[in-house]
């Protein structure tokens, strides 16, 4: 019995220190690939992750540009995760209350992201009436589109305002 609460201990430990498993109910790549095209999706309803934010990183961002207190604990969580981004893929980092986590998005083209200096006047009329989109997001009010541009799908993650 004690060797099962030692080993119930490590598990505590990793997961403060690592974050939660790859699928701890993580957002994933049929998750959003099942979004209505031009609906807006509550993160809740894709992932059962009890995300404090949800923050995107773009092909080859490697940090969040910001240095308000969540980016310090993003970037400090990449960092010590030894991410490395590329171009085939986009990644969303799951920000909780004792951990995080970054779910990986292999790119293509009925699955791409915009960022929110990518959404142009042309691609915000393709947005739901209140759509706004951000780079981070508290959980509670994290939503993601999908919209389809120049024979692409795009997921853009924002707020209802």
């Amino acid at each position: 019995m004690n060797f099962m609460r030692f080993i119930g201990f490590l598990v505590s430990v990793a997961s403060i220190v690592y974050g939660p498993s790859a699928n701890a109910g993580s957002l994933d790549h049929d998750a959003l690939k099942s979004i209505p095209i031009g609906k807006a999706t509550e993160f809740s309803n894709l992932s059962s992750f009890d995300a404090q934010a949800v923050c995107l990183l773009q092909p080859y961002q490697d940090r969040l540009s910001s240095t308000d207190a969540l980016a310090v604990r993003v970037n400090t969580y990449l960092a010590a995760n030894k991410y490395v981004p590329d171009e085939g893929h986009f990644a969303f980092v799951l920000v909780g209350k004792d951990g995080a986590e970054i779910v990986q998005i292999k790119r293509s083209q009925n699955l791409d992201v915009l960022a929110k200096h990518e959404v142009s006047s042309s691609v915000d009329e393709l947005l739901p009436k209140g759509f706004a989109p951000r780079d981070c997001v508290s959980g509670q009010s994290a939503v993601f589109v999908k919209i389809g541009l120049r024979a692409r799908t795009y997921v853009v993650l924002g707020e209802i305002r």
